[in-house]
């Protein structure tokens, strides 16, 4: 329990695009502890559905049990991953939604907790995985993966600019007993990496560690598939949120954005035609956090949200 404090972030700007005065389905792609759900199915009017989909069990359970109380909006729970969710939802005759949200990346209940293994900041585990269930773990791939794929790893899913001598040593080091926990990952990383970037801002291992966990949870994949089916299960008027937290999340949203709506972004208030394909950006550009969100939570600094709106 101690683990499952979460402040959603930008708040404020995902309620302002909550659709007002209406019953409508409302679909939480990232339910997490329910952050941003408990504040959005108060805006909802009698009547309307909360469907709320999370990879992690315990989140689930978790928002579950708090959401209980909203008897006035009916609620279904369903434990998948983005790029499956939508598939299910539509075999159990579900056809689409009003409002989408799309809370990308680790929560801070995943963050916090060390046995998930997840940051480079306590002595775990090295697991990484969203869904306890799921088979591989961070410790399987260091343990496992061959140089060349190693490098992929690091070069293409971490966005590392040096990532070789670390992979060598992973390799030597592996050799005389298996690389079990975050701390001895860590302590690779540092030692076979240059003065000059252990100097830079920023920790050393972040890059390697997001490396880790997208090819742990396959997240990019599941991003793209999830972002094509969220974009297609919207209703006339429906509205998708997606709030991602670095630049290669929000290209790929951006991107998907772009190409069905065809068109230059738009200001939210604006009064814009739809394309042929009946689909707009709401924002012109992308929204980020306030000075004041950041001061009050540090996590929120990178996030970025964009929103498209179906005809």
């Amino acid at each position: 329990m101690e683990y499952n404090n979460h402040v959603p972030v930008m708040l404020k700007e995902v309620l302002s695009f909550v659709p007002k005065r209406q019953k409508i389905t409302y679909l939480d792609m990232t339910l997490g502890r329910a952050g941003h759900a408990e504040n959005i199915i108060q805006l909802l009017q009698d009547g309307s559905t909360l469907i709320g989909v999370d990879r992690d069990p315990a989140a689930l359970a978790f928002s579950q049990e708090r959401l209980c109380p909203y008897l006035n909006v009916k609620q279904y729970f369903l434990h998948s991953t983005f790029a499956s969710a939508i598939d299910t939802l539509k075999k159990s005759g579900i056809e689409g939604a009003d409002f989408i949200l799309m809370d990308i990346g680790v929560s801070s209940p995943q963050f916090d907790d060390p046995s998930r293994g997840f940051s480079y900041r306590f002595d775990a585990p090295l697991d990484m995985r969203m869904d306890p269930n799921d088979h591989i773990t961070a410790k399987d791939i260091i343990n496992s993966y061959d140089e060349k794929e190693l490098c992929r790893v690091f070069r293409e899913l971490g966005q590392c600019k040096i990532y070789y001598p670390v992979v060598k040593k992973i390799l030597t080091e592996r050799e005389k007993k298996p690389i079990e926990t975050t701390f001895e990952l860590v302590d690779i990383i540092k030692s076979a990496l240059p003065a000059k970037e252990l100097r830079k801002e920023g920790h050393p291992a972040k890059q390697f560690f997001l490396g880790l966990r997208y090819e742990v949870n396959g997240e990019i994949t599941q991003l793209k598939k999830g972002i094509q089916d969220a974009i297609h299960f919207l209703n006339h008027k429906g509205r998708l949120v997606v709030i991602s937290f670095n630049s290669e999340e929000d290209k790929i949203v951006k991107d998907a954005f772009k190409q069905i709506s065809n068109e230059s972004h738009v200001d939210k208030y604006a009064e814009n035609k739809c394309t042929p394909d009946g689909y707009k950006t709401l924002t012109k550009k992308p929204l980020v956090p306030t000075e004041e969100e950041i001061k009050e939570n540090n996590r929120a600094k990178a996030s970025i949200l964009r929103v498209l709106e179906r005809n």
